[in-house]
């Protein structure tokens, strides 16, 4: 009988024209030499990047295999899934990302398109000052207006800018107009999807592929319910503490702050827990989970203790809502 503890992630490295090196310099990544890699899959049972387990005595293996092997122990379910529902991943941006948007479940179930729609959210580790994201477009913009701007190549000008600072969060819904700028370094937590349409690519040479119609087809012009971004400070005073900073219908993450020489106990949420290092060192049951390393904490696991050392830390700690 294997004894379920904490599975500590191998990740999938994907290079993107884009990219940068940060996720080997600053996050650790296996970044080879001379390679610009725009996003590692922390946490991925998505066929175009699976992420694999590191150590231990499922060492090598797949993370979606073990899943579907064990699923009473991973998730509490007596079937898994095709498809464990969540993605996690880390995005090193050198430059800047297309302006894109991506479709929800519905949209992509009624034009016969196999991915799931994609639901996400943002932690900014790391950033220049005075750095922004583009999130939504500017109040009152119609589609008419963004096809009117598309034909006289001023996409940019329809968009919103917002600041964002190291510990910025952002919930960013199907349908959004968005793009991450270059400089920006973050941890993504969304649905496992690999579906983008691109709306503008700033005349980036050599072209890629556009997707005008299917974009103007999903972005919420006249309902645009993009959230304010929350900043998550540094943990302060003597007490740890936990913070909800999203529960949509397809996973909650929560911000664990835990000030130096400080510990706390949390139930496991009895289908799997997902941890992201995203603020100093820390450990989860006397394991270290270091800045940029991803654990995830099996169902069978009722409850574990996270600690900070001699500095603070704050962890990320998502979980499936499906």
């Amino acid at each position: 009988m294997v004894d379920f503890s904490l599975l500590r992630l191998s990740p999938h490295l994907t290079p993107r024209p884009w990219g940068g090196v940060r996720l080997g310099s600053a996050l650790h990544k296996p970044v080879p030499q001379g390679e610009l890699i725009g996003e590692s899959w922390e946490l991925s049972d998505h066929p175009d990047g699976p992420s694999k387990i590191a150590g231990g005595p499922f060492d090598g293996k797949l993370f979606g295999d073990i899943l579907r092997d064990h699923p009473r122990e991973m998730i509490g379910r007596p079937v898994a899934p095709k498809k464990f529902p969540l993605l996690v991943k880390y995005i090193d941006a050198r430059e800047d990302l297309s302006i894109q948007v991506h479709p929800d479940d519905e949209y992509n179930q009624r034009m016969g398109i196999e991915d799931r729609g994609k639901t996400e959210c943002w932690f900014i580790l790391d950033c220049a000052e005075g750095a922004e994201v583009i999130y939504g477009l500017r109040e009152g913009t119609t589609r008419g207006d963004l096809e009117r701007a598309i034909e006289n190549k001023t996409v940019p000008d329809c968009i919103r800018r917002v600041p964002i600072v190291p510990g910025t969060f952002l919930f960013v819904p199907p349908g959004t107009v968005h793009a991450i700028l270059g400089g920006t370094l973050l941890c993504e937590i969304q649905q496992s999807s690999n579906i983008t349409f691109r709306l503008w690519d700033w005349d980036r040479k050599p072209e890629r592929t556009l997707h005008i119609e299917p974009s103007l087809d999903v972005i919420r012009f006249e309902n645009d319910t993009t959230p304010q971004p929350l900043h998550i400070d540094p943990p302060k005073g003597d007490e740890p503490d936990v913070l909800l900073l999203t529960d949509n219908p397809f996973f909650k993450v929560r911000a664990v702050r835990l000030p130096s020489e400080t510990s706390l106990n949390l139930s496991g949420s009895g289908h799997g827990v997902i941890l992201n290092g995203v603020g100093g060192a820390a450990s989860v049951n006397g394991e270290a989970i270091g800045y940029g390393e991803t654990l995830f904490v099996p169902a069978s696991i009722s409850e574990f203790s996270v600690s900070a050392g001699d500095s603070p830390s704050i962890l990320l700690l998502s979980e499936s809502n499906e």
